[in-house]
């Protein structure tokens, strides 16, 4: 019996943002949690078997970012034990409309170009290592961290058609409804931060 752990980095940031909460999100504890009985048949030995981690990576990465991802690549006990996928960061310029008389759009105060990053290829990562694992290793259970409508087709074949059990990890307001039907079970993260939750530290 085993399980995958998928986590969609940009989301995972994003839902622990929205907490409000002055501390981290903790890998370890998280993987820790959804270990727990009320997740994992552990009579039966079932146990995560593959986990991965996908963000997009800036062009220079600074040296904590740098060792944020390097502490998830740590198998437990020290570490989530997480495979670390990272992809590019597209930054595209802003500019009005046509019809509002075109050119840059540019911040009042600085007047400076405002520009837009967004990440390519992650969620296509994020698919192509999820299937690519499931056909190798064969898992019955997936913890899936992430809430984008985008992913509805591969969950629905992996839930339908392989019997996945999925358990997805979030926010009920951020986890579309497209993917909620599919899940056996939600890893609500309002509910368990204070149990997977990390101080922060005084530099």
């Amino acid at each position: 019996m085993s399980a995958a752990w998928f986590v969609d980095g940009a989301y995972a940031f994003k839902c622990w943002q929205q907490l409000g909460r002055s501390d981290y999100l903790d890998y370890i504890k998280l993987r820790q949690d959804i270990l727990e009985p009320k997740y994992v048949d552990t009579a039966r030995g079932e146990k995560i078997d593959e986990a991965y981690y996908f963000n997009g990576d800036p062009e220079a990465p600074t040296s904590k970012l740098n060792a944020f991802h390097n502490a998830l690549q740590y198998p437990p006990p020290r570490g989530p034990g997480l495979r670390v996928k990272l992809y590019w960061i597209q930054e595209r310029l802003q500019s009005w409309p046509q019809s509002w008389g075109g050119g840059p759009i540019v911040h009042p105060i600085r007047n400076e170009p405002l520009k837009i990053q967004r990440q390519k290829a992650v969620d296509v990562g994020l698919v192509f290592h999820l299937m690519r694992s499931h056909s190798k290793r064969n898992w019955t259970k997936l913890f899936l961290f992430a809430g984008d409508s985008d992913f509805y087709e591969p969950v629905q074949h992996l839930v339908e058609n392989e019997n996945v059990f999925l358990v997805i990890i979030g926010t009920m307001g951020t986890i579309s409804q497209d993917l909620r039907p599919y899940a056996r079970d939600i890893v609500e993260l309002d509910k368990v931060a204070p149990q997977i939750a990390r101080a922060r530290s005084i530099d």
